[in-house]
This record gives structure tokens, sequence and C-alpha cells, in this order.
């Protein structure tokens, strides 16, 4: 008892544990450890480094001279010099550096942003394949379980196929030809009821001689059924390669799954039990203006353009002169008079500096400014290009979901219909065993058809996510 308790005990505290992780999850642990994603920060934050560089004074220069002989002055014999000039340049430089600097770094902000929710989306559309996948194999497993079934029922009828037909020999005492319009006027009936499957059986029967038409049918029908088994298994080895197929091939998408969220490949990865039909997240007029108000590359524009007005103010400050302010501090020693011989002089002395730089030069400062114009140019170009492009590609989301939805409508009433097939053609084939090939046909088509759905539901939430991305709604 004590041994039962400690079992359901340690199951309690392992029940959290072996919780399925939700997509959701998934995306906090892409964005928190995927490397690409902390390479891209890393970059935004290396920009933001150059802010305080680029509103920083220029170094001061410190200069330091000494005689190898004292040169003889008026105040005394100098020794040497020690000087500082400090270079500031035209009112407004530094700010529409730091400005530039400043947009620059928001620009690689938002390349991190669009990094992230591209993330984002690769991990989704990875997860929602892998749904897809398992949901396939669910499919080709339930599948396989019937054809195993219908393997059953097929071999039973072939086992006992002779022995219930031989009882009806004795009909045929009132001439062959009778009992072969019977036999036909059965086959046909159950051909109409399997589809007109039932061919072979009605040659077979026709063609009976003196062994009498029923006994001929019940040779038929025995033959019949062996093929119907062969037919089935034939279908099951089919099933069971692509299964192993399918299995197989999750392996490589786990991997580059758990790779995006930087943790072993090996890793399971859970999906969901089902999906439903998704939404639109808001209406087209919605969709579009939080295009254009929140899409990274259209805010990387917009930042580029800013950058580039602050640059071409940067280029026309700096055609101005530059002025240098400085103290200069000469040392003396005293030196002899010549008629008195008594010292004089030799006070040290200091002297402010003032200098200013002459930009005469006028051509580079004319290119840089017409650099400037050209870069902010191409800046609203490119925001212009970009948003015609992001509203072409939203077009064609919003046709991709129509499209899905619609599809997801019809495979619906298709499914229906062969579903009620099927129901027909089994309970023929278990009343006159006829309607095989085409049993197994329907049963074809409804797999196709219901993979199509899964199919159609897995890319509507795909196209979903793309739209979000679009919106920048994924943050």
């Amino acid at each position: 008892m004590k041994k039962i308790i400690l079992h359901i005990i340690l199951l309690l505290l392992a029940v959290p544990a072996l919780q399925a992780q939700t997509l959701e999850e998934y995306l906090v642990m892409a964005g928190e450890n995927n490397p690409q994603l902390k390479a891209t920060y890393a970059e935004y934050q290396a920009a933001l480094q150059k802010v305080p560089q680029a509103g920083a004074l220029p170094d001061p220069e410190a200069t330091f001279s000494f005689f190898l002989q004292p040169m003889d002055r008026y105040m005394g014999r100098e020794v040497g010099s020690a000087s500082i000039m400090q270079m500031f340049p035209w009112f407004g430089s530094l700010d529409a550096a730091k400005t530039e600097a400043n947009y620059m770094a928001q620009m690689k902000f938002t390349s991190f942003i669009e990094a992230k929710i591209n993330l984002y989306h690769t991990v989704r559309t990875t997860w929602l394949s892998l749904y897809q996948l398992d949901e396939e194999v669910k499919l080709l497993e339930r599948e396989l379980e019937i054809l195993k079934s219908l393997e059953r029922v097929a071999l039973a009828k072939y086992k006992s196929g002779p022995a219930v037909s031989a009882p009806a020999a004795p009909r045929q005492s009132s001439g062959a030809a009778p009992t072969q319009s019977t036999a036909g006027s059965t086959s046909q009936g159950m051909a109409g009821m399997g589809g007109g499957s039932t061919s072979g059986t009605s040659t077979a029967s026709s063609g009976s001689g003196s062994m009498g038409g029923m006994t001929g049918g019940s040779m038929a029908s025995s033959g019949s059924s062996m093929v119907d088994v062969i037919l089935i298994r034939v279908q099951v080895k089919d099933m069971e390669n692509r299964l192993q197929l399918l299995r197989d091939s999750r392996k490589p998408k786990v991997a580059a799954f758990n790779s995006m969220l930087n943790r072993d490949l090996n890793l399971e990865v859970q999906v969901a039990d089902t999906l439903a039909p998704v939404a639109l997240p808001a209406s087209l007029s919605l969709i579009q203006d939080s295009i254009r108000q929140n899409h990274p590359m259209l805010k990387m524009y917009e930042w580029d353009e800013k950058a580039r007005e602050a640059q071409l103010r940067m280029a026309k400050l700096m055609g101005r002169p530059m002025i240098g302010v400085g103290l200069e501090y000469m040392v003396f020693k005293p030196r002899p008079d010549e008629m008195s011989q008594m010292a004089m002089g030799g006070e040290n002395m200091v002297m402010p500096m003032v200098s200013i730089s002459l930009p005469i030069y006028r051509k580079k400062y004319k290119a840089a400014q017409k650099e400037a114009q050209y870069a902010q140019e191409a800046a609203v170009q490119n925001r212009e290009a970009t948003e015609n492009m992001l509203f072409a590609e939203l077009s064609g989301l919003l046709y991709d979901y129509q499209r899905t939805s619609s599809t997801l409508q019809l495979l619906e009433d298709q499914i229906a219909l062969n579903e009620q097939a099927i129901r027909l053609l089994t309970t023929n084939y278990s009343v006159a065993g006829a309607g095989i090939e085409e049993i197994l046909r329907q049963r074809q088509a409804i797999l196709t058809l219901r993979q199509q759905q899964l199919q159609a539901i897995t890319e509507q939430h795909v196209t979903v996510s793309a739209i979000n991305r679009m919106m920048n709604s994924d943050i």
C-alpha cells in the first residue's frame, strides 16, 4: 500500500512536467533563445553606442616643446613651452550627428523586430507542418485498420463460399438454361447494388456447362473473394509503406523546429490535438492601416528618411568653420644683463590662443549634401515600393484564405457523400460479395479528400500567420 501511495504521489508531481507545451510557449522560447535573433539585437545595441560617439567633441590636442639651447628673449631665456587646443564644430553640428546616429540605431531596431516576427512565423509554420504530418499519420493508421478489417471479411467469405453454395445444386433438375437465367438475373441484381463490379461472376455462371449454374457461381465467388483478399493486401502494403515514410520524415522537421529554439534537436515537440478553421485577424481596411503603421520594413525606411535629413543638415554645418580655443604656457629662465650683469626676467608666461579652420575647398561639402539628398530620395522611393509589394502580397494571402475556406466547405460536402457511398458499397459487399474494387477506390478517394482537408486547414492557419506577420501583431 505504501508503494502504491508513493507511486501516486510521484505521478501527481510529474503531471505538470508532462503537460503539453503550447505554441505560445514555443514562441516565447524561440524569442528568448534563438541565436540569430540575439545577434540582431546585439547589432542594435552596438548601433546605440554610436550615438554618444557622434555627439562627442574632437579630442583636444596638447603640444610640448623645448629648446636644446635656451633662447634669449626679452622676458628671459625661453626653455620650452606647453600648449593645449580644443576645436569646436559649428553650432548644431554635434546635435545633427547625434540625431543621425540615433535614427540609424532605430533602423537596426526595426531590423530586429522584422527578424523576430519572421522567426515567429517560421516557428508557427514548422509547428503547423508537424501537426499536419501527425494528423496524416493518424488518418493512414485508421485507414490501415479499416483495410485489415475488410481483409478479414474478404478472407472469411472466401473460406465459407463453397460450403454456403453447395445445397443449391439440386435446383438444376429443371434444366441448365433456366438455372443460368436465374443466376444471370441474380448477378445483374448484385451488380446494380455494387456499382457494376460483379461482371466476372456473371460470366462464370453463364459458362458453367454441365456442372450446373449455381455450382459454377459458387466457384467464381470463391475465386473472386481470393482476388479481393489479394487486392486488399496490396493496399495494406502500400499504406504501411506510406506510413513509414511519413514517420521517417518527422525527425528532420523536429530537428529544424528545435534548432530555432536553440535546444536539443531530439527533444519531442508537442502539437495540438485538432485545429479548427481560423478567421481573419481584422477587416481589410484595418489590416492595411496596420501594415502602413507597424510593418518594420516601412518603419525602417521612415527612420532612414529622417536619418538622411539629419545627414543633410550635418553636411551643411560641416561646411562652416571650426573654432579652436587653447592656452600656451611658456617657461623662462632669468638672463644676465650685459651692462649691469644682473639677472633679468625669468617669469613664466601664459598666452591664450584662438584658431579657426578655413573650409575653402567647397566641392567635398557640396558632394556630401548631394549624397544626403539622393539617399533621402532613395529612402522615400524604397518605402513606396515596399508598401506596394506588401499590399500585393496581402492580396495574394487574402485570395489564399478565401480559396482554403471554399475548399474546406466543398471537401466537407464531398466527404459526407463519399462516406454514404462507402456505407452502401460495404453493405452490398457483405450481402452479395461483390464490388471490392469500388470499395477500395472509394476508400482511397475519401482518404485523399481527408488529406486535402487537413492540408487546407493547415494552409489557412499559415495564411493567417503570414497576415499577422505583415501587421506586426505577433509581439
